[in-house]
């Protein structure tokens, strides 16, 4: 693999075994970048960190669940000693609960919240320090187009969403002045493992409902991702990159369209 706008710089990818994750931390590699992977599976991870180092890439693999304070602790040491510091971080693992507020149950409520929100918290707050060492750094956390909108039956998803898109303003001011760029990026509906697993409950392929008429890849939500990580965003801190098809540009009214 060769030398890439990345060369020699470390990035931790949490949530890196499947979906957006993998095409992260592929895409990272094959730009020269060293890629320090997770995944709650750490088959997958492994399998992912295998298919990057037969393309002639670096990564290094373990499980975790981030939901485990101990365990991000113990992966960001690690990371921070195999890249010899850490440059990157990609804040990408996240879940889903389709229920209002009515349904959900406490224990349910906490669970988003402490994988799409605390994991978020509990990185950033390991991560920060080796950046300053470092003399700067950029972190991207995976929001999602429900954290600027609200998206029905997701009332935990909706707020942890929100909660990130707005940590990650708050970060940004505490720590540019440490040259940390701190940003979000907001798919919509993508095409992941558990995109797919709502297909096969419900018997068809789903239909996007974004103007472009279909769900995004992965890597199109990886790309961009790597671009709020790179240089070429070097003036980009507090944004809210929302990649998603269009379907949060605006409305329709059905009754208008016949006439």
């Amino acid at each position: 693999m060769s030398a890439g706008r990345f060369s020699g710089q470390a990035a931790l990818i949490t949530a890196a075994g499947a979906g957006i994750g993998r095409a992260v931390a592929r895409l990272w590699a094959e730009q020269g970048g060293v890629a320090v992977l997770s995944d709650r599976s750490g088959d997958a991870a492994d399998a992912v960190a295998a298919e990057i180092v037969a393309a002639g890439g670096r990564a290094y693999a373990s499980a975790l669940d981030v939901r485990d304070a101990s365990g991000i602790e113990a992966f960001v040491a690690e990371g921070a000693r195999i890249g010899d510091g850490i440059d990157v971080l990609f804040n990408v693992a996240g879940t889903n609960l389709p229920k209002t507020v009515e349904d959900i149950d406490e224990d349910e409520w906490q669970m988003v919240m402490d994988t799409n929100l605390t994991a978020i918290f509990r990185c950033c707050k390991r991560v920060i320090p080796h950046m300053r060492r470092r003399g700067g750094g950029a972190i991207v956390n995976v929001a999602s187009i429900a954290g600027v909108m609200g998206e029905k039956r997701c009332s935990a998803y909706s707020a942890s969403k929100g909660g990130v898109v707005l940590l990650t303003r708050n970060m940004a001011m505490d720590f540019a002045g440490a040259n940390i760029r701190v940003n979000a990026i907001c798919p919509g509906s993508t095409r992941t493992p558990r995109i797919e697993s709502y297909w096969a409950r419900a018997g068809k392929p789903g239909v996007a409902d974004c103007p472009m008429g279909r769900y995004a890849d992965p890597e199109e939500i990886a790309r961009p991702a790597l671009f709020l990580a790179s240089s070429d965003a070097s003036y980009i801190t507090g944004a809210a990159l929302v990649v998603d098809g269009g379907l949060t540009a605006g409305f329709r009214i059905a009754s208008l369209d016949t006439i």
